[in-house]
């Protein structure tokens, strides 16, 4: 079973006047077992009244939605009681997962323990904005550093109309120093997305056949790392996903304050630029365990696969291997329940691709199965284990075979498929 190990030490910054904080170091997985563990440490630092925390990840392996979830709202509670809340040293598969959840544009994150220092010592002014919570359709208010300057990108905007609330977020973005191109009509939308390469589209979901410009857009190489605000009609559950899903970067729901939407959109072009840094495509998509719900995610991949620079086996040998882990997602992990989902993080990079596969099972001795794929007959010795009524380990047996590193992570509910692509 996997560990996560928390330590806690009181220290003061090297200022002249120094600030006095809590460094929590944390090792192994924040995972569904290993939650409220660092649940409850976060909430003993919290209600004692230390409110300025420094969380060390550098030997956090995996965390999840939760976890994620988890780091926002301890972020919140540190704001709103005076203090401060910031990560450092976070790995980069952990950081990959992070960036895909859009935690990065809401808690600070420093590279290194002096940088993190430094930004407790700023004093920097913040401001709210809204994202969603952990309950659902519930908004929470989250501090998000300003920037006053603003971001300099272009920004596409799909609205019912050119009205008042149009006029004022064009406005709102060209005074920032970026370029805001208005549209009513998802045609529109899309046969002008060439010419302007957005950093950023916001799409109102009261647009006729606005549900499927989140899909086309995260599809398209060439824009796939916009991002993608979706603002809901009233009344919206932002965490009811039924049927297959391609997930925007963030959501609000109408009605909410303007101002909300301008941090939300400038915090959203910043790390858009320095994601074009690191990765050149990130699709998360998620479905239920319905056959044609499978089929969709399963199709979605494929036409991501069958893009990239790969020789024509390589593409179909890495297309089985994600077939495989959903597979063992819904009919192991998930126990074919229709209910549960399955959640893929796709992320490509100059030099290798990444498919991240996760169920909401509870896991299995996946170090076990690991550790018998090496060996000269573990086709044979898997055929076995089937034969006596066991697991029998091929489907990881194939999925190891098809790509070019594979791991499982946290208790073994999320698979990690990586491909080197050529130059």
């Amino acid at each position: 079973m996997s560990d996560l190990n928390i330590s806690m030490e009181q220290r003061v910054t090297t200022a002249d006047q120094g600030c006095s904080y809590t460094l929590v170091q944390l090792e192994g997985f924040i995972d569904a077992a290993n939650y409220p563990r660092f649940e409850k440490a976060l909430e003993r630092l919290v209600e004692s009244g230390r409110h300025q925390l420094i969380l060390d990840c550098r030997g956090v392996q995996y965390i999840n939605s939760t976890g994620i979830s988890g780091i926002i709202r301890f972020h919140n509670l540190c704001k709103e009681a005076g203090g401060a809340f910031l990560l450092a040293r976070v790995a980069r598969n952990v950081g990959i997962t992070m960036h895909l959840l859009g935690v990065t544009s809401v808690v600070q994150v420093a590279k290194d323990l002096e940088e993190a220092e430094q930004l407790l010592e700023g004093g920097s002014a913040a401001v709210e904005v809204a994202v969603p919570g952990s309950d659902p359709g519930t908004p929470r208010n989250v501090p998000v550093l300003s920037d006053p300057s603003g971001p300099a990108g272009s920004v596409a905007m799909l609205l019912p109309s050119t009205g008042h609330f149009a006029k004022i977020c064009k406005k709102r973005v060209e005074q920032r120093g970026g370029k805001a191109f208005l549209f009513h009509e998802v045609d529109e939308l899309m046969g002008g997305i060439d010419a302007i390469a957005p950093d950023l589209i916001v799409v109102d979901k009261r647009v006729h056949n606005s549900n499927k410009v989140v899909e086309s857009i995260k599809i398209d190489q060439r824009h796939a790392l916009a991002s993608v605000i979706l603002i809901h009609p009233k009344g919206a559950d932002l965490q009811d996903v039924r049927g297959f899903r391609v997930w925007e970067n963030d959501s609000l729901v109408d009605p909410f304050d303007l101002g909300n939407l301008f941090v939300l959109t400038e915090s959203e072009v910043r790390r858009v630029t320095r994601d074009r840094k690191l990765f050149t495509q990130q699709v998360r998509f998620q479905f239920e365990g319905h056959q044609d719900s499978i089929d969709q995610g399963l199709s979605l991949g494929g036409a991501l696969i069958a893009k990239l620079p790969l020789t024509e086996q390589e593409r179909n040998a890495l297309h089985s291997a994600l077939k495989e882990g959903v597979d063992n997602a819904v009919r192991h992990g998930n126990s074919a329940r229709l209910d549960r989902r399955v959640t893929v993080n796709y992320v490509v990079e100059p030099r290798r691709v990444t498919m991240l596969v996760e169920d909401e099972g509870e896991g299995f001795d996946h170090e076990f199965f690991l550790g018998q794929i090496e060996e000269k007959d573990a086709f044979d010795r898997a055929k076995e284990r089937m034969r006596e009524g066991g697991r029998g380990g091929l489907g990881i047996l194939l999925m190891h075979r098809c790509s070019d590193r594979l791991e499982y992570l946290g208790k073994g509910n999320v698979v990690r498929i990586e491909k080197r692509l050529h130059a």
